[in-house]
């Protein structure tokens, strides 16, 4: 009960933020947004698999597509792409592992049922 009681009270405060260093520049990561999940896994869909969420991140072994997915975590779209490709692979995909970890897989597993029953509902019109 504590760990739920600090986490909305981040929340509520404005403090459940990451900071991340990309190339000496410091950047901010707000929670994650479905916007900003479905960029993620737009440019991370070739992931292979791991034991950890850093093996499979460190398995895209391309750093347009990682800087592009941190863009996403970072912004809500590409625009800091080219920036952030400018630090060490290691830095992106350590930043992109620390969005992965703002991501509670619970609520994400929640919201990914209820958006398949949704697209079940509308593929499936009743008569």
């Amino acid at each position: 009960m504590e760990k739920a009681s600090r986490i909305v009270n981040a929340a509520v405060l404005g403090k459940d933020f990451k900071t991340v260093f990309i190339n000496g520049n410091a950047y901010v990561i707000q929670p994650l947004t479905i916007n900003k999940i479905a960029g993620l896994g737009f440019y991370l869909s070739d992931l292979q698999e791991g034991n950890t969420i850093l093996d499979m991140l460190r398995s895209l072994k391309d750093m347009d597509m990682a800087s592009c997915a941190l863009s996403w975590a970072i912004r809500g779209d590409e625009s800091l792409s080219n920036e952030l490709s400018q630090g060490t692979f290691d830095e992106v995909v350590e930043a992109l592992e620390v969005a992965f970890s703002m991501i509670s897989t619970e609520n994400f597993c929640k919201l990914s049922v209820l958006a398949k029953n949704v697209a079940l509902l509308t593929a499936n019109p009743r008569s």
